[in-house]
């Protein structure tokens, strides 16, 4: 069975492209801060493992919040990085594109650590991959490290530090802040490995 994958540029996501080498990776520009940065990792990464890559370009930031869009709070979570919803709409985009290349199965990045925001769950990806199984189509939606820390997912994918370092994670900029989120677990889990500039 072919696949498609969210292929964000983060960690998680480049090693599952190392891990699983999907038919097809595709990236989502929909508003986020770190857009250019996102897409020209993904692109990278693929670029180096010898896949397929995609980039949309759907830009919705007026419907964001948090750290990665323009800032807004927003009070249906306590977490600075949330944009309701992003997981569903990404995982939507990514199943209208695999229904144009037969790809019968979704991949998303989502490990243990995502349990903080609801639609980083087991459950929440299960029923979401319900929905997708008995709609046209019959995809399966697939978590593969979503009982793995993002350090389990690395080591276990195999991916070279040459390729992991094109990563991006930042949430806030282009250029990596330091001091993001997104930032704080890149370093924490590039430490271990042996990269902790």
């Amino acid at each position: 069975m072919s696949d498609i994958l969210l292929l964000s540029g983060g960690i998680d996501s480049a090693a599952l492209a190392a891990w699983y080498r999907p038919d097809l990776c595709i990236t989502v520009d929909y508003g986020q801060r770190a857009a250019a940065a996102e897409a020209s990792a993904a692109k990278s990464i693929c670029e180096a493992l010898a896949l397929r890559h995609e980039n949309f370009e759907i830009p919705v930031p007026q419907l964001g919040a948090g750290d990665m869009s323009a800032g807004f709070p927003c009070r249906h979570s306590q977490h600075s990085e949330f944009w309701p919803f992003r997981n569903q709409f990404l995982v939507t985009l990514a199943a209208m594109r695999a229904i144009q290349c037969h790809c019968g199965r979704i991949l998303i990045g989502s490990v243990s650590t995502d349990v903080r925001h609801v639609d980083g769950r087991k459950e929440f990806i299960e029923q979401l991959g319900n929905l997708l199984e008995i709609q046209e189509g019959g995809l399966r939606l697939m978590a593969p490290a979503i009982s793995m820390t993002s350090l389990e997912l690395v080591q276990a994918s195999g991916i070279p530090m040459e390729v992991l370092a094109w990563s991006h994670s930042c949430h806030l900029s282009d250029l990596a802040c330091g001091s993001c989120k997104g930032c704080i677990k890149h370093s924490e889990i590039m430490a271990p490995l042996g990269y902790d500039r």
